[in-house]
């Protein structure tokens, strides 16, 4: 019998960010190898329709409230409308899913959890972010009034997929039982081209890919970029913050005032990141809190030297086959350095550069996360 898997994920399409690109990615991959798969998620943005198809995957957004009509106070009451809709839609098709795979540990997983108990589904929650903004610091943060009380809940899901060896032990010290959790990383396409060549074209360009979001450090690298121009005026050095976010004029602000603006770069959202990456030398990820990097991982799959902070999966990706350079979080001379080593020495770049595309088409493709999952789906359904 066909399997029919019930993707449910707080936010989709138009937003964009890691989770959401990861449950698309993971979807369509399902549905090409005969999985019946089908995403719910919130109606939040005016505009988008109820139900509609995104490439191969079918989307049906619950009502919600927020910026339905405009009014941004309705955040919250919104948040616990979509409790309450995803809830009923869960009921009302109970009868079309036999596991419901939550992306994200949230207050949307509660419903989830509920809905498997009381209607004999299995349910699997997958881990996004771990570290300082991990999902169970958030919904112990009780940022929707109420969510701490459905952590406890959310945790009896029949399995809870950590992304990184961090998000393990949170789980584990969250009271979850080793049996209930399983480690399956985030995947990336990896059929693309990957970079052939690591000698400069007259300048150094370091790359950024991500949201403009504190999370991110990039205050950070902007002010380790300045020591680097400042030590080595003679690379020509270029930034390129590709995504857009709530810092981008403050970001702009403080480019301006280290001396910056002309050599950087803000593209925005950018639909098609591989063509920009295949122009970088270095890929450079300052965050404070990760989960696994999309970012990272397509970097990677371009064969991009990476420099990242030495948090949650950055060091998964990196340390453990020494395909990247580690940095600790919020340290500019430890980045400055890192980016300063990277500019200076083809034969390191093109190392960790290689190292980084091996190690991304051996453990991290789309192709050999979607087999884990259908690995974990068979299990459950024979239980």
């Amino acid at each position: 019998m066909r399997m029919r898997i019930l993707m449910v994920v707080r936010q989709f399409y138009p937003w964009v960010g890691g989770t959401e690109r990861q449950a698309q990615k993971l979807s369509a991959k399902l549905i090409e190898l005969g999985v019946d798969v089908r995403v719910v998620t919130g109606w939040w943005f005016r505009g988008t329709p109820q139900r509609e198809m995104i490439g191969p995957v079918p989307v049906f957004r619950n009502f919600t409230f927020w910026e339905m009509f405009g009014v941004s106070g309705l955040r919250k009451f919104g948040g616990y409308t979509y409790l309450l809709t995803l809830l009923w839609h869960l009921w009302r098709r109970r009868h079309d899913y036999d596991i419901i795979h939550v992306h994200l540990l949230n207050y949307h997983a509660f419903p989830a959890v509920l809905a498997g108990r009381w209607w004999g589904k299995k349910t699997i929650i997958k881990t996004a972010n771990s570290g300082q903004g991990s999902d169970i610091r958030r919904m112990q943060s009780d940022m929707l009034p109420g969510q701490r009380w459905m952590l406890p809940v959310t945790l009896t899901a029949h399995r809870l997929v950590a992304i990184n060896v961090e998000s393990v032990a949170e789980l584990r010290e969250a009271g979850t039982s080793p049996e209930r959790i399983i480690t399956i990383p985030n995947g990336v396409e990896v059929s693309g081209p990957s970079k052939r060549d690591y000698a400069l074209n007259g300048n150094v360009t370091a790359m950024f890919v991500g949201r403009l979001h504190s999370n991110k450090g990039l205050d950070v690298l902007l002010t380790a970029f300045q020591q680097v121009i400042r030590r080595r005026p003679d690379q020509g050095w270029r930034l390129w913050l590709v995504g857009d976010g709530p810092l981008r004029s403050q970001l702009e602000a403080q480019a301006a005032d280290l001396g910056l603006a002309e050599r950087m770069k803000f593209w925005g959202w950018v639909e098609n990141v591989s063509s920009l990456l295949a122009q970088a030398d270095v890929f450079v990820l300052p965050s404070r809190t990760e989960g696994i990097s999309n970012a990272l991982l397509e970097a990677m799959a371009v064969g991009l030297p990476c420099v990242a902070t030495s948090i949650g999966g950055n060091v998964d990706l990196l340390q453990t086959h020494q395909a990247g350079l580690l940095v600790p979080p919020d340290d500019v001379n430890a980045l400055a350095e890192a980016l300063l080593s990277l500019g200076g020495t083809e034969a390191l770049r093109a190392q960790l550069g290689r190292r980084a595309r091996q190690m991304v088409e051996a453990h991290f493709s789309i192709d050999s996360v979607a087999q884990q999952y259908l690995e974990l789906y068979h299990s459950l359904m024979h239980q």
